[in-house]
């Protein structure tokens, strides 16, 4: 599991972000991912697929969509930034202003490198869906935004019916996720992994899940694969 690391910005016009040399020498030399490394706001509910790029020997960066990171967190110079692992290729993002408080990203459903649609947008959907970019946590589990569960109507754990494309279809189990204190979330996981296996889901593809209201099912409706 790579260490949590820090950086401040000074420019904010860069397409790259330069890796603290301490994390460069204990978790990258010689060893680049082809995964791509994903970023996920800690409020917000933004997610960005990156990748890491050696300029040196013993220098790296985070690139190839760094600039949506900018973008989509209105990050100015001074920016304190603080990464911390979720998994292998994950990284959870917290940014604080210069003055030491915690920026409040708004509210997204779901993500698509830099988001999904808001929540006013996503009300208008007949069947809800979400957007979710999948990591070496989704192998047991999927969670469900927030939105998305309330406008599904999940509101007690129970069993839920997933198909894909070709209609083949599973039963998953849904659980309450108690690792929020404030809010009911709510998640997949038994039947989740046999799901993710037989449709080849692997971290950092991309999926759109569709709620079809007239079945009261769950529809993989498409898979942007990295591979």
């Amino acid at each position: 599991m790579p260490s949590s690391f820090s950086n401040i910005l000074f420019d904010t016009s860069s397409s790259n972000l330069l890796l603290p040399p301490d994390f460069v020498s204990k978790h990258l030399n010689n060893k680049i991912s082809d995964t791509p490394i994903i970023i996920q706001s800690a409020n917000g509910g933004y997610y960005w697929k990156l990748k890491i790029k050696q300029i040196s020997d013993d220098s790296y960066c985070f690139s190839d969509g760094w600039d949506n990171v900018v973008k989509d967190s209105q990050l100015d110079f001074g920016d304190f930034l603080l990464f911390s692992p979720v998994d292998e290729l994950t990284f959870k993002l917290s940014i604080y202003s210069p003055n030491g408080c915690e920026k409040i990203l708004p509210q997204k459903i779901g993500g698509n490198d830099g988001g999904g649609e808001d929540d006013e947008n996503y009300e208008k959907n007949e069947d809800p869906w979400f957007t979710t970019i999948i990591t070496t946590t989704h192998t047991s589990l999927l969670r469900f935004p927030r939105g998305f569960a309330e406008l599904a109507g999940i509101d007690d754990e129970g069993t839920m019916t997933v198909k894909n494309l070709d209609g083949k279809e599973w039963v998953t189990g849904i659980k309450l996720d108690k690792s929020f204190r404030s809010s009911r979330r709510y998640l997949l996981s038994p039947g989740w992994p046999c799901f993710r296996r037989e449709n080849d889901l692997s971290a950092g593809d991309e999926c759109v899940f569709r709620f079809i209201r007239s079945e009261g099912k769950l529809l993989l409706a498409k898979v942007v694969l990295v591979r």
